[in-house]
Parts: C-alpha cells; sequence; structure tokens
C-alpha cells in the first residue's frame, strides 16, 4: 500500500473528500514525525512502536578496496509491532 492507497480508503470509510482525506493523513505522518526527531517514541496501541536508534562509530572494512574505514555514528528509526498484529500475521 502507498500513500495514495491509503488517502483513497480514508477518504471512502470516512465519506470525506480526497483532499480532506490527503490532509488528515499528512496531518498524521507529520505529526509522527517530529516526535520521532524529538527523540521520543510513538505508540500506536494495537498496530506498533516506532523509536529512535542510536548507533555508535565502528570500524568496517571496505567490501571494493578491503582497507578498514570508520563508519561514523548515527540515527535509525525502529518498528516493532504489537502483539495483536504479530498474532493476526501468524
Amino acid at each position: 500500500m502507498n500513500k495514495k492507497e491509503l488517502v483513497d480508503i480514508v477518504s471512502e470509510k470516512k465519506n470525506l473528500t480526497k483532499k480532506e482525506a490527503e490532509s488528515l493523513v499528512d496531518t498524521v505522518f507529520d505529526t509522527m514525525i517530529d516526535s520521532i526527531l524529538s527523540g521520543d517514541k510513538v505508540l500506536i496501541s494495537g498496530f506498533g512502536t516506532f523509536k529512535v536508534n542510536q548507533r555508535k562509530e565502528r570500524v568496517g572494512v571496505s567490501p571494493k578496496t578491503k582497507e578498514s574505514m570508520v563508519i561514523p555514528a548515527s540515527k535509525t528509526v525502529s518498528f516493532k509491532p504489537s502483539n495483536r498484529l504479530k498474532d493476526a500475521m501468524n
């Protein structure tokens, strides 16, 4: 499913125009992004949790040149599905 399909489904289920549904979906995603960027967890009951993980700086090997290189520290977002979602999948 992509964003356009999500907007179409929300529009249909809630009897909204596509423009209103798109605005609603954008607001939800923007709010989630703002929370994640500020370092907060985003917990959606029955769906799962998005959170920021810190990766430490580490030494790696370039597969092309086989030389050691330093991989800088970075942040990444992880998703942990809820038990309800896991159960629905199985």
